[in-house]
C-alpha cells in the first residue's frame, strides 16, 4: 500500500512539473514578438514622394515639348534622389537618346571644384588666401591682387576670353588650343587693361579662375587635370567625370554635344584648352556626390566650407552676393542658398544646394534654347 502511495505521489509530482514546464514554454512561446515585413525602403521613399515627382515630370516635359529644354535633372534631399530624368538627345543629328549617366560641359559650374582645390591647399598650408599672385606665378604683370580677390572676383582683372579673341594677332591659329600658361604669357606680353582696381568692386571675369588653376598646379606639382583626379574626383567616387582640354576627348566618358537654339553643334573652339573657370565634363550622379561630399567634409572641413559660404561682395541688385566659387542667394523659408549656373557653347548647368533642407539641384542641359532658368523658380519646385 506504501508503495502504491509513493507511485501516486511521484506520478503527481512529475505531472504538476511537466505542466509547470509545458506552460512555461507556452509563455515565452507567446509573448515572442510576430516578424513585421518592412517595405522597401527605397520603394517607399519614392512612393511618398510620388507626387513631388510627377510635378517636377510636368514642368520639365513641358519645357522640353516647347523646345526650350533638352537635358538631364535631378532632384534631392539628404542623398536621396526624389526625382531624375532625361529629356532629349545627346546627339540630334543621329537622334541619340540622352541617359541620366550622359556627361555634359559644366561650363562655370567647374568654379566651385577650382574654388575647392584651392581651399583644401589652404587646409593644408599650402598657400594664404592674402598671398599675392605673382608669389606663385612670377611673370604676372599686375600688384596688388591676392588670392581671395581671384576666388570672389575682386581683381579688376579683364576678361582673357575677350583679349586672347580680338585682335587675331594675339592668337592667330584658332584651330591651335590656348592653354593656361599661353593665356599668361599673352597677359605678360600686352598688359590688358584692368576693368577696375583691385579689391574696389564685383567683376565677375574668368580670368580668375584660370590663374587659380595655374596656381593649383604650381603649388601642387601635378597638372590641375591630375589634382582634380586624385583630390576631388577620385575621393567622391566621381567615375564619369573628366577635365577636358581640349586634347583629351577620347578620355570623355558618353559626352553630350552642345548645340545652339537652332540645333546646330557648337565648334570645339581653341578657348577649351582653357581650364579652372570651365572644362569639367560631369553628370547629375556625379555631382550629387560631389554635393554629399561637400556636407559630410571628405572634401573640405566645415570651416573652410563656410569661408566659400561667406558673401564676400556688395549684395546685387538681383539679391545675390559672391562667395568663393559660388553665388549666393537667400529664401524666407529656405534660407541661404549657395549655387552657379554656367552657360558655354551650347552647354547651361545649374548646381543648388539648399542647406538648411539638405536638398540639392543638379540641372545640365545641352542646347541654348529659350530663356535661362530662373534660380529663385527652380528652388520654389521643392517644398
Amino acid at each position: 500500500m506504501k508503495i502504491w502511495g509513493l507511485a501516486i505521489i511521484t506520478f503527481l509530482f512529475a505531472a504538476v512539473q511537466l505542466s509547470c514546464e509545458i506552460a512555461e514554454e507556452k509563455v515565452i512561446i507567446d509573448t515572442v514578438e510576430p516578424e513585421i515585413a518592412t517595405p522597401d525602403s527605397i520603394a517607399y521613399f519614392d512612393s511618398v514622394n510620388a507626387p513631388l515627382s510627377f510635378q517636377l515630370d510636368t514642368f520639365f516635359e513641358k519645357k522640353f515639348k516647347a523646345t526650350t529644354f533638352n537635358g538631364t535633372v535631378l532632384f534631392a534631399e539628404r542623398g536621396r534622389i526624389i526625382f531624375e530624368k532625361s529629356y532629349g538627345f545627346a546627339d540630334w543629328k543621329k537622334k541619340d537618346s540622352l541617359t541620366i549617366e550622359s556627361t555634359f560641359n559644366l561650363a562655370s559650374v567647374s568654379k566651385p571644384f577650382t574654388a575647392v582645390a584651392i581651399l583644401q591647399l589652404v587646409e593644408q598650408g599650402k598657400i594664404n588666401l592674402t598671398d599675392s599672385v605673382e608669389k606663385y606665378i612670377p611673370n604676372f604683370p599686375y600688384t596688388g591682387i591676392d588670392i581671395h580677390q581671384l576666388l570672389s572676383h575682386r581683381s579688376g582683372l579683364s576678361k582673357y576670353d575677350h583679349f586672347c579673341d580680338q585682335p587675331d594677332s594675339i592668337w592667330p591659329d584658332k584651330h591651335k588650343s590656348i592653354h593656361n600658361k599661353d593665356v599668361i604669357d599673352i597677359m605678360a606680353a600686352i598688359i590688358p587693361q584692368v576693368a577696375y582696381s583691385p579689391n574696389t568692386h564685383h567683376y565677375y571675369s574668368n580670368t580668375n579662375y584660370m590663374l587659380l588653376a595655374q596656381i593649383i598646379e604650381n603649388v601642387s606639382g601635378v597638372s590641375y587635370k591630375d589634382y582634380l583626379q586624385t583630390n576631388i574626383f577620385d575621393r567622391c567616387e566621381m567615375n564619369n567625370s573628366v577635365l577636358y582640354n581640349r586634347d583629351n576627348k577620347d578620355e570623355l566618358i558618353k559626352p553630350a554635344k552642345g548645340y545652339t537654339g537652332n540645333y546646330t553643334e557648337c565648334i570645339d573652339i581653341y578657348l577649351n584648352g582653357a581650364v579652372g573657370d570651365k572644362g569639367i565634363y560631369s553628370n547629375v550622379e556625379d555631382m550629387l556626390k560631389f554635393d554629399e561630399a561637400l556636407y559630410n567634409e571628405t572634401l573640405l572641413t566645415e570651416e573652410s566650407l563656410a569661408l566659400a559660404f561667406t558673401e564676400h561682395i556688395d549684395q546685387k541688385k538681383n539679391g545675390q552676393n559672391y562667395g568663393y566659387g559660388f553665388r549666393i542667394t537667400y529664401d524666407d523659408v529656405k534660407g541661404k542658398i549657395p549655387f552657379h549656373t554656367g552657360w558655354w557653347k551650347g552647354f547651361r548647368t545649374y548646381f543648388i544646394r539648399i542647406p538648411k533642407k539638405q536638398q540639392t539641384i543638379i540641372v545640365l542641359s545641352n542646347i541654348k534654347r529659350g530663356p535661362f532658368f530662373n534660380v529663385n523658380d527652380l528652388v520654389n519646385l521643392l517644398p
